[in-house]
């Protein structure tokens, strides 16, 4: 017989839960937005609370946590209901990591992380270019959960590196998406199984 140990969550604060939740439900693909600051200069920060909220519809979403500063991210999407999400690849690592961390205002996250910018078609945040893949988005909706923001954007266009394009289908060795763990951990693709 298995001995469990109960845990209540709701008597954890915010940061034992985030990281009991967050240390649990592994992998999680990686949302690396990208957004327009209010001078025009673009930022990105990556989001591991990522998911496609609707196929059919196009929709894909991300949730901003609570944090002391208000997320930038958060602003700007409201500000100008747009974004891109830049897919992360193995070969990005360090550079989410870094983007990742809190910044003063103004600082130049992308380029202080050796990452370059490449037009958009519809939109006019751009992408980055060092992502394989990207979509170009527009503001569905933001609805609050708890202290959290659920951003939910429709997938206007894709962009896909031709490489990684197999008869219409993602070739997920090549794609080498990365996975968030928890804290400064992640995972890697790398054995695939068929049942």
């Amino acid at each position: 017989m298995k001995n469990y140990v109960s845990i209540d969550i709701d008597s954890l604060g915010f940061d034992d839960q985030y990281k009991l939740l967050s240390g649990i439900i592994i992998p999680r693909p990686i949302a690396f937005v990208s957004t327009l600051n209010a001078d025009g200069s673009a930022t990105a920060a990556p989001f591991s609370s990522f998911m496609i909220a609707s196929v059919e519809a196009g929709l894909l979403a991300f949730s901003v946590g609570p944090s002391e500063n208000p997320k930038r991210t958060l602003r700007n999407v409201k500000t100008n209901g747009e974004f891109v999400i830049n897919m992360v690849h193995e070969q990005l690592a360090a550079q989410v990591q870094f983007c990742g961390q809190e910044s003063p205002e103004g600082a130049g996250k992308l380029q202080g992380a050796g990452l370059t910018l490449l037009d958009s078609t519809l939109i006019r945040t751009p992408r980055i270019r060092e992502s394989k893949i990207h979509f170009e988005c527009t503001l569905h909706s933001i609805t609050q959960f708890g202290q959290s923001n659920m951003v939910v954007g429709h997938a206007a266009l894709m962009h896909v590196e031709r490489d990684l394009l197999t008869n219409d289908r993602i070739e997920p060795l090549e794609y080498a998406p990365l996975g968030r763990i928890a804290g400064r951990k992640y995972c890697l693709v790398r054995d695939i199984i068929s049942v």
